[in-house]
């Protein structure tokens, strides 16, 4: 019997130390971004670790901690994690001649929104 419980005990830590990766990469705040920019729009938001000043590289700038985007009036996510102590926000309409916008630093001291507004070749982006 005695064997049986450290058995359950020694699976059960081995089972937590297994998940404890997952679950920290998800620990920290979340950036929310409102898409208002005029119908046919995608726009895109990066959280990065330095502002870049001017465009962005989109596909895989080092330093990016999270990405996200969506077509016109979808909002979505990005999320930072606690190990982060400030970041810079990128933020673009793609097809666009304006350049990227960026916001920061900002502190990672809680849950962030966002929004962009305007239309295809003049848009601004506003805190909630």
């Amino acid at each position: 019997m005695k064997s049986s419980v450290s058995f359950t005990i020694i699976v059960a830590i081995i089972f937590i130390q297994a998940l404890t990766p997952f679950t920290e990469v998800y620990a920290g705040h979340t950036v929310w971004i409102q898409n208002k920019v005029a119908r046919g729009s995608y726009t895109e938001a990066a959280i990065v670790l330095e502002n870049k000043k001017g465009d962005f590289f989109w596909n895989g700038d080092t330093g990016m901690i999270d990405a996200e985007g969506a077509w016109t009036h979808t909002g979505y996510s990005l999320h930072v994690p606690d190990n982060v102590g400030s970041y810079w926000v990128a933020f673009r309409v793609a097809a666009s001649t304006e350049e990227d916008k960026w916001r920061g630093p900002i502190n990672n001291d809680g849950d962030k929104c966002w929004h962009f507004h305007g239309t295809l070749e003049s848009w601004e982006v506003h805190e909630c």
